[in-house]
């Protein structure tokens, strides 16, 4: 698959006006930027910390500290405990009540890893799950969610009161299994008559939104494989960490076999050395995870997001669709009525208000999708900049970290050449391999400038 063009390439406006993805989103900040930028700073500041397990077994969760400090003077920061399943419940609140709106994403529930619950998994969620509140909290829209401020602050018993009330009325209003069959027989038979009539909801549609999409539905791709190739360079420094470790601790057992020569000393200094280049890669291996695979997890995980709002558009632009082609339907049918000699008047008149309800229903779908539209519009220039500024900065700190392991690896290695030379040397001075004098009386200590050794100067 061909890698989707740049940014600055999709849809730019020619006549200057607003438009998806514009090129303007690449220009250089202008005077007085950055303080724009620092009062559009959220007000508050979200920690996810201080994980804890909870039961035993198939029951066991972890529940998280979600501290919330807000930048208002006077206002008292708020501690409460939150578990996965509450996260989830604010995205779905969320999702449900902001149509169009690109929700940030929450880390994958996974089944296997809920029987592990391994350190570095949690360490991992527990991360993702402080950027996904920092990111609601500084969302135009979801910022002001009642159902956002009662996951920050409600307290233990008033959460448990909400949960159980929110779970009752979810059950209540839980539609029957037959209304879900007959809404999808309707869908069913809509996309039957747009095959039939060769008419799609997209020729609806804007055609400049429709390249957009695409776009993203492209984009899906890269950004996995970018993931999955930021992933193989954590485990390559994990790997290179263990392998100068046991590298090390096999320098370190071939040096005893010269108890007393130049090498062990030398294969001393490379054990020390090769265990202290293990850590400090053991430690960027870490870094690598949190500061690098994770953010492209994130980037991968927000496309998902952005096609849940894609597919509201879509469901709307289909209802809206539906009701134009019933009341098409319904005209057709009160033309027929008052075609008919001798119809009574109460005919023509349930076929008018027939037609008055579909006249109803279109408004109404037109209105909810052209709110949806206007959204999106939003949304998606609002989620470009935000994820070519968040890209730009970590591929930066990126470089930046790998130029400075390099410089210090190679400073290290230079170090232990110098290191090396000098315990060599060192070895060498007074200290033969003693052994048992030769015939005729002459010495059979082996000739030092025949054992190997570790010159600085090669």
């Amino acid at each position: 698959m061909a890698a989707p063009p740049p940014y600055e390439s999709v849809l730019a406006d020619a006549n200057g006006g607003d438009c998806l993805f514009a090129s303007s989103s690449f220009r250089q900040p202008e005077p007085g930027a950055q303080a724009m930028q620092e009062e559009a700073e959220p007000m508050l500041r979200i920690t996810v910390t201080e994980p804890a397990k909870q039961g035993e077994g198939i029951s066991a969760f972890v529940s998280f500290m979600v501290v919330t400090r807000y930048r208002e003077p006077g206002c008292p920061a708020r501690d409460v405990m939150r578990r996965y399943s509450h996260f989830a419940w604010l995205h779905e609140q969320l999702t449900a009540r902001y149509k169009g709106c690109i929700v940030p994403s929450l880390p994958e529930k996974s089944v296997a890893q809920k029987f592990q619950l391994k350190a570095d998994f949690i360490t991992m969620r527990m991360r993702a799950l402080e950027v996904f509140l920092n990111k609601v909290a500084a969302h135009p829209m979801l910022k002001d969610s009642p159902a956002f401020r009662q996951f920050l602050e409600a307290s233990d018993h008033e959460w448990s009161v909400e949960m159980a009330r929110w779970q009752a009325e979810a059950n209540a209003s839980k539609p029957p299994a037959v209304n879900g069959a007959l809404a999808w027989l309707k869908s069913l038979q809509h996309t039957a008559q747009n095959m039939v009539t060769g008419r799609s909801d997209d020729a609806l549609e804007d055609a400049e939104y429709l390249k957009v999409r695409d776009y993203i539905n492209s984009l899906e791709t890269h950004l996995v494989e970018a993931h999955r190739q930021a992933a193989r360079l954590v485990r390559k420094e994990a790997d290179l960490s263990t392998a100068l470790t046991e590298f090390g601790v096999a320098a370190e057992q071939l040096g005893k076999h010269d108890a007393d020569g130049s090498v062990h000393a030398a294969m001393d200094v490379l054990c020390a050395r090769s265990g202290q280049i293990g850590a400090a890669s053991r430690q960027r291996a870490d870094a690598l995870a949190l500061e690098f695979e994770a953010p492209f997890k994130e980037f991968a995980r927000t496309i998902k997001s952005v096609q849940v709002a894609m597919a509201d558009r879509a469901s709307a632009l289909s209802l809206y669709s539906q009701a134009k082609s019933e009341l098409e339907s319904r005209k057709a049918r009160l033309a027929k009525v008052r075609g008919t000699p001798g119809l009574k008047e109460e005919k023509i008149s349930e076929a008018e208000a027939d037609v008055a309800d579909a006249e109803q229903r279109v408004r109404s779908a037109k209105v909810s999708y052209d709110g949806i539209v206007a959204t999106m519009t939003e949304e998606l220039n609002r989620w470009q900049k935000e994820r070519a500024n968040e890209m730009r900065t970590m591929l930066q700190r990126f470089a930046r970290a790998q130029a400075m392991s390099a410089a210090e690896n190679a400073a290290q290695w230079s170090s232990l050449q110098l290191e090396a030379s000098h315990s060599a040397a060192h070895g060498m001075t007074g200290q033969g391999v003693a052994v048992a004098d030769g015939p005729h009386g002459q010495s059979s200590e082996p000739d030092m400038n025949l054992l190997p050794q570790l010159d600085a100067t090669k």
